[in-house]
């Protein structure tokens, strides 16, 4: 095989998809090289083993999704819940354009790495509480909009925990073009913020 000369984010790109499928732990060094059409010291030149690469992997991911998913949602309306249910639309829309439904490569992360390695489950919660903490923000900044009952943090966590179930659930159930699970548990997240509006 040819190898090409790959720069850190080339390696780390063209692995996501791999490991989106089929998990981190599942995926062997050999295919991991196979895919990134690389050689094993141009990995260990970047990663100093296979854990360093799924920390990697994580933040690469996390990235993506804030600077490509969440942050353009947020920047194309001006009102906080307005942005917080854009956000939540945007999370749909690059699920339901997957070619395959392979539910949130950082919640599946959670069930292939966390219950075996400690430093894996802190980067999770670290990840996790970033983005838990950007909907707790908007809910905050829009408060005036939400019942006198609702606490934002706590809004946020059942927003995020809804979405992750939906996307771990979808990737069980919806294999076919209609993402029938994927689009129903969206509708009940953004019922639920919905729900905890002030009504007019």
């Amino acid at each position: 095989m040819a190898y090409i000369k790959r720069t850190r984010e080339d390696i780390l790109r063209s692995i996501v998809d791999v490991v989106h499928q089929h998990g981190f732990r599942a995926t062997g060094l050999k295919e991991l090289l196979a895919v990134s059409q690389t050689s094993a010291g141009s990995i260990y030149n970047y990663f100093g083993n296979k854990d360093e690469l799924g920390h990697a992997l994580i933040d690469y991911q996390w990235k993506n999704i804030r600077d490509k998913v969440i942050w353009p949602a947020i920047a194309s309306c001006d009102e906080p819940i307005a942005q917080l249910l854009a956000v939540i639309d945007a999370i749909e829309q690059r699920h339901l354009h997957e070619p395959n439904c392979a539910g949130c490569l950082l919640g599946n992360l959670i069930v292939d790495l966390a219950g075996s390695d400690d430093a894996f489950r802190k980067h999770l919660i670290t990840v996790f509480d970033e983005w838990q903490g950007i909907f707790t923000r908007l809910l905050e900044q829009g408060k005036q909009q939400l019942r006198p009952e609702i606490v934002p943090e706590q809004l946020a966590e059942q927003i995020l925990t809804y979405m992750e179930g939906t996307l771990l659930m979808s990737r069980l159930y919806d294999q076919g073009d209609e993402r029938h699970h994927l689009r129903r548990g969206f509708s009940y997240i953004r019922q639920l913020l919905k729900d905890a509006c002030i009504k007019h």
